[in-house]
């Protein structure tokens, strides 16, 4: 879609004209049309992906106690981070980083 409403702009419809038929905001095709005149194109936004893991710096840990105990649940895990490494990290993001490290 920011190709078509990026071709409508350059053939000179309007700001107002673009969103009404695309179905976007002012705001949107304004931002979309002053990216491409600053940069030349107009990529989508990277979603996600883009933040480290509070356990980047300890990963040897979890790999340790898992290897120790393999039967121990996501919620004990999280307990020792808070307990043993002083990182607060939610279930998800605890399996999501252990997921990563091939241990779920």
């Amino acid at each position: 879609m920011l190709q078509r409403i990026i071709a409508a702009r350059e053939r000179g419809e309007g700001t107002g004209g673009g969103c009404k038929r695309f179905g976007v905001s002012r705001k949107s095709v304004e931002r979309f049309w002053g990216e491409y005149c600053r940069t030349g194109q107009c990529l989508p936004k990277q979603i996600g992906g883009y933040r480290r893991s509070r356990l980047a710096k300890h990963d040897r840990r979890p790999q340790d106690w898992i290897g120790a105990e393999p039967d121990l649940t996501l919620v004990e895990l999280q307990q020792r981070c808070r307990a043993q490494l002083q990182v607060s990290i939610g279930i998800t993001a605890l399996w999501h980083r252990l997921r990563r490290l091939g241990l779920s």
